[in-house]
């Protein structure tokens, strides 16, 4: 089965340019009310510039976000991620409740294992994995927490995430970008609950030396529902 992949090296993000298969399929997102930041938003507080929406994808003439299928018959898809090397950056939250960040090693099963609070704007940390494995967040509860991951069949049938591959303006790709949705129950899915931005270990040359670059990328001031 093919999972995500960002060079041959180490995994990071599928390669989501190529044509849109007969076994692909993209959860929908919709669009945010109250104030709260869209898609297109958090990627410019990220990257800077304004991001233009073309189909599923967007770009602000330097930086395009290509979003990955989120169910492929091939298995070409965002729900496992390969082993590999990895720096997550906490860079928007629009959740209403207390969560947490982290990841699940295995392709089922398995303990959550948090990185940081979604509350923690800029907050960073390394990942380092020697097995498949799945993103996660940690949501709190009034009884229990719940953990949904990117794979859909451990959130009871529920896409709890999207993603995007981001490609330079040469066409090389230089991290993803995740989206949560914080709610499996009486979700307004805009999937902007928990916004994590992925990049290499050690950063790729065309990240360090490109126009923008990844070292200096921006937080969006998080922003609680009322």
């Amino acid at each position: 089965m093919s999972y995500p992949v960002i060079a041959a090296a180490i995994g990071l993000s599928m390669l989501a340019g190529t044509a849109l298969g007969d076994g692909d399929d993209y959860t929908h997102v919709r669009n945010p009310s109250g104030g709260e930041a869209s898609h297109a938003q958090i990627l410019a507080s990220a990257f800077g510039g304004a991001f233009s929406a073309s189909g599923r994808d967007f770009t602000n003439g330097s930086i395009s976000a290509i979003r990955n299928a989120d169910y492929s018959s091939s298995g070409n898809d965002d729900r496992i991620w390969n082993a590999g090397n990895y720096t997550a950056k906490m860079i928007a939250s629009e959740n209403s409740r207390s969560s947490s960040f982290g990841y699940i090693n295995g392709t089922h099963g398995g303990n959550y294992q948090e990185l940081f609070d979604s509350n923690d704007l800029g907050a960073e940390a390394n990942v380092s994995t020697s097995s498949d494995f799945r993103w996660a967040i940690k949501v709190d509860g009034w009884i229990w927490d719940s953990v949904y991951t990117s794979r859909d069949a451990d959130n009871w049938g529920k896409d709890m995430m999207v993603s995007y591959s981001m490609y330079n303006a040469s066409g090389s790709l230089i991290g993803s970008f995740l989206f949560f949705e914080d709610k499996k129950h009486n979700s307004d899915k805009d999937y902007n609950d928990v916004a994590v931005l992925l990049t290499l270990v050690p950063a790729p040359q065309a990240a360090t030396m490109g126009l923008l670059g990844l070292g200096g990328l921006g937080v969006l001031a998080g922003r609680r529902r009322r």
